[in-house]
């Protein structure tokens, strides 16, 4: 009878655990002992007018990726069919993404779900930020295997841009409505049978995102050169190869994508990329790159936020 009551505590406690919260200490933990155990190294890194032109244009290129981010989902928004001549979604999404750092990950759809409902019919707003994510996701699955090239790694991921056909995205859509459904009522007052129920209203005019995929895939090839220039200016960008940099980079972004417990996906991408690359390349310069490019997506997320403010002062 203890063994019992005992054995159903355990499944008790385990099933309170937030899950994204566990993985995500495990990785500050992680993180937190590899700058402790490389500290003296890492103090010995410098950085002089070289490194900094390099970490300008990592600077340069996240900045840069944010901007074709947004007009990838500003194209994803046609894609689906809603008329946005109302709605300026590149400011939309410049000045709601540094909400993402916000506690809980999750604001800066909630600010972009609150703007959009006030111009598009709820479903289609809630339909445009779950697929938003989703073909993120997609466009960072078709680097992961230029680091082996594997055939069927090859064929596992980029298999994954068949969840945009009308068949397969209008089940996702139905399924991520109800696996978000009490996200959505919290922030609008819908009742969730409503929401979950409301499947009449998905467009049954569906059409393959051609457009909001290629523009995603070219965030995300943006988003890694900015990265890249973290690793060339500590130097050890040329002791590994492109395909298998850009192969770990993928890996570690959509982790920190799926788990952001987190602001950002912080620590959990650092951990990744440690863990994938700490034997390829030397451990200090690799921390003090993925520090520096930390920082350096911060300053290029912040600088995009105020493009808008900053045009309103200038009333340019």
């Amino acid at each position: 009878m203890i063994r019992i009551k005992v054995n159903s505590f355990v499944l008790w406690a385990i099933s309170k655990i937030n899950i994204k919260l566990f993985i995500t200490l495990i990785c500050f933990v992680f993180l937190g002992t590899s700058i402790y155990t490389n500290f003296e190294s890492l103090s010995n890194q410098t950085i002089g007018m070289e490194e900094m032109l390099w970490l300008s244009g990592g600077i340069l290129f996240s900045f840069l990726s944010i901007i074709i981010n947004a007009y990838a989902w500003k194209f994803l928004i046609n894609n689906i069919g809603c008329n946005t001549i109302n709605l300026n979604i590149i400011k939309i999404f410049l000045t709601t993404n540094i909400y993402k750092y916000l506690p809980g990950g999750i604001w800066h759809f909630v600010a972009r779900f609150n703007t959009l409902r006030l111009e598009l019919a709820t479903d289609k707003s809630v339909e445009s930020i779950l697929l938003e994510p989703l073909l993120m996701l997609v466009a960072g699955l078709i680097f992961i295997p230029f680091g082996s090239f594997n055939i069927a790694l090859f064929m596992l991921c980029w298999s994954s841009t068949l969840l945009f056909l009308p068949a397969f995205r209008q089940f996702l859509i139905k399924k991520l409505r109800s696996m978000k459904a009490n996200f959505f009522t919290k922030i609008d007052h819908l009742k969730d049978k409503e929401l979950e129920n409301n499947t009449q209203n998905i467009s049954t005019r569906m059409f393959y995102p051609y457009k909001p995929l290629f523009v995603e895939i070219i965030f995300v090839l943006s988003r890694f050169l900015g990265f890249l220039c973290c690793i060339n200016a500590f130097s050890i960008g040329r002791l590994i190869s492109h395909g298998e940099l850009i192969s770990s980079f993928s890996l570690a972004w959509i982790i920190g994508l799926i788990v952001p417990a987190a602001p950002g996906g912080l620590g959990v991408f650092e951990s990744v990329i440690l863990f994938s690359l700490g034997s390829h390349l030397p451990e200090a310069p690799l921390l003090a790159s993925l520090l520096c490019y930390r920082l350096v997506s911060t300053i290029s997320d912040i600088l995009a936020a105020l493009i808008y403010p900053i045009k309103k002062i200038f009333k340019v």
